[in-house]
């Protein structure tokens, strides 16, 4: 009997600390003037059929807000949030994200609570023209290892013999019109059908038609009489 006494008084002063607890934290939410930093997706908008980013884009904002603390809670935990949309049109002259823009957009997202700044974290923008450059494909014909008395005796051929590279212009200007291919192996004495995988610009910015050419041709030895 005494241990269940203990017990239930156990549970009631946990169901008293629980209940303190709670309508501490629901009196402390009312109230006004708290702050609290809070990101918000962000989708930069531009002419992307002209344009390209040569560094990542900033895919959020952070502001440090004031308000009552139910919002400011109900704020923070939101998951399914639209993004804040900030529009560029001139990207090759746009360096920076401007904060008071920002902060503009941001009062006409958020209308129940105060924004005090916009937090300086990754704003900043660099922007290239884009190009769409052709690039011919071709086979390092001299550079075959064959064996020994084998030539090459037939046409050798490349599929694609071109592909196209979109990417920065500035990049792309510095990259040459044709693609040397070397055909791997050694002693080669039969004939050569695969798909080789072309030396592109290590470019996260830079996308290619394809990656790969099949490159096919006969091998014959030479015959001495």
């Amino acid at each position: 009997m005494k241990s269940n006494s203990i017990k239930k008084d156990y549970i009631a002063m946990v169901v008293s600390l629980l209940a303190a607890l709670v309508f501490w934290l629901m009196n402390a939410l009312n109230k006004d003037g708290y702050s609290e930093k809070i990101s918000f997706p962000l989708r930069i908008q531009y002419d992307d059929s002209l344009y390209i980013p040569v560094q990542a884009l900033p895919k959020k904002i952070a502001v440090n807000v004031s308000g009552n603390g139910w919002d400011l809670l109900r704020k923070s935990l939101s998951l399914d949030v639209t993004p804040i949309k900030y529009p560029i049109e001139k990207p090759l002259k746009s360096k920076v994200l401007n904060t008071s823009s920002l902060q503009d957009l941001v009062s006409d997202y958020i209308k129940d609570v105060r924004i005090n700044y916009i937090v300086a974290e990754n704003l900043e923008l660099e922007f290239d023209k884009k190009l769409t450059k052709t690039i011919r494909i071709r086979v390092d014909s001299l550079g075959i290892p064959l064996k020994e008395n084998y030539v090459v005796s037939s046409l050798i051929n490349v599929n694609p013999r071109k592909i196209t590279l979109v990417g920065p212009k500035s990049t792309l200007e510095e990259f040459g019109d044709v693609i040397s291919v070397k055909i791997p192996g050694r002693r080669i004495q039969d004939n050569f059908d695969d798909e080789i995988k072309l030396n592109l610009p290590k470019n996260a910015q830079i996308k290619a038609s394809k990656d790969k050419v099949n490159v096919s041709f006969e091998v014959a030895e030479l015959l001495h009489n």
